[in-house]
C-alpha cells in the first residue's frame, strides 16, 4: 500500500484555508504525513491536532515570514525508503531559478525536494530528483492547487500531483 503525503505552503494567517486542505486531503484517504513549507507555521500549529488525532506524522519548517518560530529552515525526513528535502526556498533563491534546490536536494541524497515561497504551484522531475511546490493555501479563492500529493509506493516509486481546490471548499 502506498504511503501518502500532503503538502502544502503559505498560508499566511489564513488557518481556516489550511484546515480545509488537510480535510479535503482527507477526504480522499489516510494522510501518513503532513508537510508544511513556511509562512504561516502558527497556522499549521492549530491544524496539528487535527491531523495528529488521524494518525499523521507532521513536519514544518519556517518561512521568510516566520519571524518568531523556532522551526528549522530546512529537514531531511524519510518515508518509505525515500528519501524527502523540505525547505521554504528563500534561502535558495527559488523565485529566479531551481538549480539551487537541486544542489541541495543532491546533496542530501533526496528523491524528492518540497519548497513554497513563490506562491506558483509546480511539480517537476529534474535529473532524478522530484521538484514540488504545492502553491499557496493562501490564495485558495483564485482557484489554484489546496496541496500537493506524493504517493511513495511499497517499491519506492514516487508519484507526485498538485490537487485543486473542490468546489465546496
Amino acid at each position: 500500500m502506498a504511503r501518502r503525503v500532503i503538502v502544502v505552503s503559505d498560508s499566511h494567517g489564513d488557518q481556516e484555508g489550511l484546515r480545509a486542505a488537510f480535510e479535503q486531503a482527507a477526504r480522499h484517504g489516510r494522510i501518513d504525513a503532513a508537510v508544511f513549507l513556511g509562512d504561516g507555521v502558527s497556522d499549521f500549529d492549530g491544524v496539528k491536532p487535527l491531523l495528529f488525532s488521524q494518525g499523521t506524522v507532521c513536519y514544518s519548517v519556517k518561512g521568510n515570514n516566520d519571524w518568531s518560530s523556532r522551526e528549522q529552515a530546512e529537514l531531511l525526513f524519510s518515508l518509505g525508503g525515500v528519501r524527502f528535502f523540505a525547505c521554504h526556498g528563500h534561502t535558495l533563491q527559488v523565485k529566479y531559478r531551481l538549480d539551487r534546490l537541486w544542489y541541495a536536494a543532491r546533496e542530501r541524497e533526496a528523491q524528492v525536494a518540497l519548497y513554497g515561497h513563490t506562491h506558483r504551484e509546480s511539480v517537476e522531475l529534474e535529473r532524478g530528483i522530484y521538484l514540488i511546490n504545492p502553491g499557496a493555501v493562501c490564495e485558495r479563492y483564485r482557484l489554484r492547487s489546496a496541496y500537493a500529493e506524493v504517493l511513495v509506493e511499497e517499491n519506492g516509486f514516487v508519484r507526485a500531483r498538485l490537487v485543486k481546490w473542490e468546489s465546496n471548499t
